[in-house]
């Protein structure tokens, strides 16, 4: 990616709110307290609060004058567009950090640095550059395509025909992980079902088989009585695994292998039999080696038997997370598979079916920031990811009425992903779209 900007910028910046929980993810680093308010109130200062007196030092302030920051501040706005959200903190120590910070045109770089002693005000604030991110859409699938590893996409207007050309493609009839986006198709069975009068969203069930996070409901009680709403809704917007499971086991795998076929997967045997979260990942452990082997080596309808002869054995406590979140495991034969393409027709398939309940527990979670969910009438978004898979699936509605659908995935089984760097052109895709 090129640098839209070489000269390094002195700045300060400050914002009273939560920081995301995905920047301080990204490192896997420890970020203090001090660095985390100042963080959050640096972003807020970028976005045009006038803090400037309450987060920096009397030292900063008289070598920065307001009227001189703010005029900084303008032409950072003027040239990257809003500051959207923190990407990731990096940081050096309880006082100091490197920033990265997603605007509309770019990712900025930002180091920070505050005083030792209480109240740990700033005392130096760097801008060092600015990662563009495209200004066509063809630049970014440009920048998507020279990320290491696997990328593939989709962006296709729907029109009800299926017979448009894709606005953009990259790979698009090639086989990736795809992670928790293979939820789409579990909240695509609940639609239907629902709509067909086989069930109600307040249909109340147990909770369980138990999964590891993401989610809250590991933590609740066993078999606590929930509505399928519920646990929809915690599937789609936080990821809930457990959420997730509960709903496999209760709808079964028939019929999930039937949705997945009228959702046009090339190759519904790829998801059968449909795995749950705790199964894929218990798979994946040196303790079950022997099960994973037999596993892998089986048809689609034997390793459905299989699956249920040695469930019990797959359980939760086999699991070490370690294992998991430390870099790929076997993402190119133990996950959940789909081309873009496929994840293009799922999507279109939503957007045939929906009722308004499914598409507003899709719109829940914009996944990318409300900014850019605000330039469109209706952003729904369902992604996945773990190490050495990232995947992002959109069904938008553009402000002149016209319906979306955008899969992006990214696969690398060699080494962990760079989430913020695929999120950037990400954003900034979607962006473009709005804009024609």
């Amino acid at each position: 990616m090129r640098f839209l900007c070489s000269v390094a910028l002195f700045l300060v910046c400050c914002s009273p709110i939560l920081i995301p929980i995905h920047a301080i993810a990204q490192t896997g680093e420890y970020v203090s307290a001090q660095l985390g308010k100042r963080t959050d109130e640096a972003l807020h200062l970028l976005q045009g609060e006038a803090i400037e007196a309450d987060i920096f030092d009397e030292n900063f302030r008289n070598a920065v004058p307001p009227d001189q920051l703010r005029a900084l501040r303008q032409k950072i706005s003027e040239q990257q567009g809003q500051a959207l959200d923190i990407v990731s903190i990096t940081p050096r120590g309880a006082n100091s950090a490197i920033i990265k910070i997603r605007f509309e045109k770019s990712i900025g770089t930002m180091h920070l640095d505050l005083e030792t002693a209480p109240p740990h005000r700033i005392s130096g604030l760097l801008i060092t550059g600015f990662e563009a991110a495209g200004d066509t859409i063809k630049d970014v699938v440009a920048a998507i395509d020279a990320l290491p590893g696997r990328q593939g996409l989709v962006v296709q207007q729907l029109d009800g025909t299926g017979n448009r050309l894709p606005q953009a493609a990259l790979d698009p009839d090639g086989r990736y992980a795809i992670a928790s986006t293979f939820k789409l198709y579990i909240l695509a069975e609940l639609d239907r079902a629902v709509r067909a009068g086989e069930r109600r969203w307040s249909d109340v069930v147990r909770l369980g088989p138990k999964s590891h996070p993401t989610g809250i409901s590991q933590n609740w009680p066993d078999a606590s009585p929930v509505t399928l709403h519920t646990l929809a809704t915690l599937m789609i917007s936080i990821s809930d695994n457990s959420a997730t499971d509960t709903l496999i086991r209760v709808i079964g795998q028939q019929q999930l292998a039937r949705i997945v076929k009228a959702a046009g997967h090339h190759n519904p045997d790829e998801l059968r039999p449909f795995l749950m979260t705790r199964q894929i990942s218990a798979l994946k452990m040196p303790a079950h080696r022997a099960q994973r082997e037999r596993f892998l080596g089986a048809s689609p309808a034997d390793r459905q038997k299989l699956l249920a002869g040695f469930d019990s054995i797959l359980s939760l406590d086999s699991l070490d997370p370690r294992i998991l979140t430390n870099r790929p495991n076997f993402i190119d034969q133990l996950e959940w598979f789909a081309t873009p393409q496929d994840i293009l027709r799922l999507l279109a398939y939503l957007s045939r079916n929906a009722s308004e309940e499914t598409r507003a527990i899709l719109a829940i979670n914009p996944g990318i920031g409300q900014d850019t969910a605000r330039k469109w009438n209706y952003f729904g978004y369902k992604g996945g990811s773990e190490p050495g898979v990232l995947s992002y699936g959109f069904l938008l509605q553009s402000r002149a009425g016209n319906n979306y659908a955008v899969s992006i995935i990214w696969n690398n089984r060699d080494e962990s992903l760079q989430e913020s760097e695929l999120l950037a052109l990400t954003t900034r895709l979607v962006n473009l779209l709005a804009e024609q």
